[in-house]
């Protein structure tokens, strides 16, 4: 928006902004305050209470009719008494009322775009009364045309032939006094097929007077044609009643025309812009309203622009908190902050709780807007960060759980060590053999948790290859079982198709299977029997790992997978990194499967993954 009214303010054409129906101003370039005769002070003022000499004048109704039908108004040379030096002075502007609207067609301003053509109307005026007495005085109206300050051509006869020219007229057709004598199509060849020239022989056939509106005509300029733009009007030339030519008073305004067409690119650019950014932006009035809200702050906050300019600080809708969990209070927002001391604020995160209790969190950069001197508003970017919040928080639970679990087997080994490094001399063959089983069982500890560290990092940094060789899933499955099965506490049973064989890396899906097993008898101790199914399913294997335990709440299955979930409860009762699933799910996304869970509590659950059936064979 800042843009939009930067680019406005360096238009040629006199622009200004008016907003309800008491049009009140909320903008006026330099152009438009010259027209008015204020230089300040008319920002924030209904415009009747700048221009009070127009209230018994058509200004006020033709802008109430604009406002109520949508319809755009554009009127050319219209009479306004103006007060100038204390007295009513008249002008005559050609200008246009067009209504903007919001997306949902609702009237949010009016913008007026005008032009002084005074000049041009007096001049206008001393032709055609020049025209009333021509056939008195030729040679004063010849006179009155050639030293008129606007352009003026005069054609006669069916032909359009240039009888009369002026030096204003010439400059704009970069011609010289050589087509005075030429039918028009001969002396302009160039301007054939243009609208502008079809009205012009209409004139001369139905003697009706006709006026052009930045009507564009093409026109010779440095070595090749371009479109010129300008407002003109044709009035007949009378002789006895009779039309015998056609005066044509034109104004080149094709430098309005760039600019204004200038305008509403940058205005598309700017709101494409807005349409399609990453973050989320909203404009707000002096009084904290929301006045504009870009596709992805709706999506980000979740309601619509109607109901963001709907709303206020902290209603039912949400309210506001610091980082820690405490209220926010309004003073402290970035957006009040920005209103009330004029600064901006960057990169302050704030987390937003909804009726339902959900939060997440936004950094907010916000930014004051000016009028003069004075803050008229803010605009506030802001980004969804609350996988970043979430993500630093699980990185901090994880280095708390990771510092605990390391502490353990590295405090049990170096207590062994110290034990049989006092007793060296005297030790039993019993006690060294306990104390060097102890010391192995924490150093394998110890070295499985530094091991998924390692894969957690070079998973994270792509750096986790595979070898991929064909091989029988059931003999890998029986391999890789075989400690639990020794230990006697649970049954393994192996269900489904034994001759099935999958092209993968062994080494990493023994991994995974041994992962999910252990999981299964860490997680469900009291169920005796763990089932691992192999199965034909479409153009994959799947290898199903059931357990008969306590099962797993739905709203935690679909975190399962993500690293460091283990660590983000808060009361453990198991130990663990929470790494070892996360690491099971990128082996098999590696494979190009998929890995899965289905599980009912008080049932049990079935960890499940898929491998793509690149062997065919059977053994």
């Amino acid at each position: 928006m800042d843009a939009l009214l930067s680019i406005l303010n360096l238009s040629t054409e006199a622009t200004a902004i008016y907003e309800g129906p008491e049009l009140k101003i909320v903008f006026a370039n330099e152009g438009m305050r010259a027209m008015f005769g204020k230089s300040e002070g008319i920002i924030g003022q209904p415009l009747l209470k700048v221009l009070p000499e127009i209230a018994g004048q058509a200004f006020p109704e033709l802008l109430k009719q604009v406002w109520e039908s949508g319809e755009t108004y554009t009127a050319n040379d219209m009479l306004a008494k103006l007060e100038v030096g204390g007295e009513l002075k008249d002008y005559y502007f050609d200008f246009t009322y067009r209504l903007v609207k919001d997306d949902q067609g609702k009237a949010q301003s009016i913008l007026h775009t005008a032009r002084d053509v005074t000049s041009r109307v007096i001049a206008w005026q001393r032709v055609e009364s020049a025209n009333a007495r021509l056939t008195e005085s030729e040679s004063n109206f010849r006179r009155l045309v050639e030293q008129a300050p606007v352009a003026i051509l005069v054609f006669r006869g069916k032909n359009m032939v240039i009888d009369i020219v002026n030096e204003a007229m010439l400059e704009i057709l970069r011609k010289d006094r050589s087509i005075i004598g030429k039918p028009l199509l001969e002396g302009l060849p160039e301007i054939e097929g243009a609208q502008a020239v079809d009205q012009l022989f209409e004139v001369y056939r139905s003697g009706n007077p006709s006026d052009g509106n930045e009507a564009p005509v093409p026109m010779p300029r440095n070595g090749k044609v371009e479109t010129r733009y300008f407002n003109f009007s044709y009035r007949p030339l009378l002789e006895g009643g009779k039309v015998i030519g056609v005066m044509d008073v034109a104004v080149d305004v094709t430098e309005q025309v760039l600019a204004r067409q200038k305008i509403e690119a940058n205005q598309k650019r700017l709101q494409d812009i807005l349409d399609t950014m990453a973050e989320g932006v909203v404009i707000v009035d002096a009084e904290a309203r929301p006045t504009y809200a870009n596709p992805m702050a709706q999506r980000i906050m979740g309601i619509d622009e109607k109901a963001f300019k709907a709303r206020s600080y902290n209603d039912a809708n949400w309210h506001n908190e610091r980082l820690d969990g405490t209220p926010l209070p309004k003073e402290d927002h970035p957006m009040y902050v920005v209103l009330r001391t004029g600064q901006p604020v960057y990169d302050q995160e704030i987390a937003i709780v909804l009726p339902d209790d959900h939060k997440f969190y936004i950094s907010i950069n916000a930014a004051p807007l000016m009028d003069e001197n004075d803050v008229s508003g803010g605009i506030l970017t802001f980004t969804d960060v609350t996988n970043r919040r979430l993500l630093l928080q699980q990185k901090e639970d994880f280095i708390s759980v990771a510092s605990h679990e390391l502490k353990t087997p590295v405090t049990s080994l170096k207590a062994s060590l110290q034990l049989m490094e006092r007793v060296q001399h005297t030790i039993t063959p019993e006690m060294l053999i306990k104390l060097i089983t102890q010391a192995n069982k924490s150093l394998n500890k110890l070295n499985d948790l530094v091991n998924s560290l390692l894969n957690s990092n070079r998973i994270s940094e792509g750096r986790f290859p595979t070898h991929k060789t064909s091989f029988s899933i059931s003999e890998l499955i029986n391999d890789c079982c075989h400690h639990i099965r020794s230990a006697g506490k649970h049954d393994i049973r192996l269900e489904g198709d034994p001759q099935l064989k999958v092209k993968a890396d062994e080494q990493l899906t023994d991994q995974v299977i041994v992962n999910l097993v252990n999981n299964a008898v860490k997680y469900a101790p009291k169920s005796r029997e763990i089932v691992i199914r192999i199965e034909k399913a479409s153009a994959a294997v799947k290898i199903s790992v059931i357990d008969f335990g306590p099962g797993i709440p739905p709203e935690k299955t679909e975190h399962i997978f993500k690293r460091y979930y283990q660590a983000e409860k808060a009361s453990r009762e198991f130990n663990g990194l929470g790494l070892g699933l996360y690491i099971c799910a990128e082996i098999i996304e590696k494979h190009g499967g998929v890995m899965g869970v289905d599980s009912e509590v008080g049932k049990g659950s079935t960890f499940w993954f898929t491998l793509p059936d690149n062997d065919h064979s059977k053994m």
